[in-house]
């Protein structure tokens, strides 16, 4: 391979401002996602600023990725995959309470938020219709699958790129039922 190939290639950091709009929209969903779980609005919690900005550049790095390397610039469901496949693995929120210091939810808090967020996306992007509620043994499946099994990124992308409306009736019908 010539030396030059890659020599005129530089990534150029995605701008602090930018890096903080998407600071204040995390703490945001993740207040919403804590209210609509029914943790009181006192519930001490922690979330990792440090993960977070490190999340974000990670993902604005593979973005830069795909446009340098497969021209391509990716969807919002592709980057929302991204931002979950590292919420999974770097964790930055954490229920401090001491009320919920033996809870279940608490332990999957991070889980339990992605599959919020992906759900947030993929309707916001018309990929699947708003429903009343997700099917509790389904959620648990994801909930254990994004703890303790192993997906590579690119297989996470397929895996949240694959959900949509069609996929979900046809495979799943009774999904969203109770």
């Amino acid at each position: 391979m010539p030396e030059e190939r890659n020599s005129k290639l530089r990534y150029e950091r995605i701008p602090y401002e930018n890096i903080e709009k998407l600071l204040q929209l995390f703490d945001k969903r993740f207040n919403e996602f804590l209210k609509l779980k029914g943790y009181p609005q006192d519930t001490q919690k922690h979330s990792s600023y440090y993960a977070l900005v490190d999340i974000i550049v990670r993902v604005d790095k593979r973005k830069a990725y795909y446009q340098c390397f497969h021209n391509m610039v990716i969807d919002e469901c592709k980057e929302a995959a991204l931002y979950a496949y590292w919420l999974l693995k770097l964790r930055p929120f954490n229920i401090t309470d001491k009320r919920y210091q033996n809870s279940a939810d608490a332990c999957v808090i991070n889980e339990s938020f992605v599959i919020f967020f992906i759900g947030l996306i993929l309707e916001s992007t018309g990929r699947i219709k708003r429903s009343p509620e997700i099917k509790d043994s389904y959620r648990n499946f994801l909930e254990y699958s994004f703890r303790f099994r192993n997906f590579s990124i690119d297989s996470f992308v397929v895996l949240i790129e694959s959900i949509s409306t069609e996929t979900l009736e046809n495979e799943y019908p009774n999904l969203f039922d109770q």
